[in-house]
């Protein structure tokens, strides 16, 4: 599988509650159906978290983690050669204004590794 990773913040007044009601109910459905050969599309929201041994700290750089999932990288450019067509892109980049810093959006290729568990406990 070939994943990639979308980290976004949400428009500038827009409450983490909006942000999420929209994204799930009219961008993830928008974003899902515009897009070829996506297997997964997955969003992680992310809220600030601390306690005794960490700070929770300011600002978190991103609200949504989004995971998109293909079978290889040809199928994932062919997804974003599809959303580059200026008649998608100008769906896309509409419904994008209403939720997202736009300037924020960042993708990444992601490289997994995994360590079984359970682990061995030290002596």
């Amino acid at each position: 599988m070939y994943k990639v990773i979308v980290l976004i913040k949400r428009r500038p007044g827009l409450s983490m509650e909006e942000f999420i009601d929209y994204y799930e109910t009219r961008h993830a459905p928008l974003g899902a159906s515009k897009v070829p050969n996506l297997k997964r599309y997955v969003r992680h929201f992310v809220r600030p978290y601390g306690n005794d041994t960490y700070a929770a700290g300011g600002e978190s750089p991103c609200d949504v983690l989004t995971e998109l999932w293909f079978d290889d990288e040809a199928d994932f450019l062919q997804g974003m050669a599809y959303l580059s067509d200026p008649e998608t892109a100008a769906i896309i980049q509409a419904d994008e204004e209403k939720l997202f810093d736009r300037n924020s959006i960042r993708f990444m290729v992601m490289q997994d590794f995994e360590t079984p568990m359970p682990l061995a406990q030290p002596a």
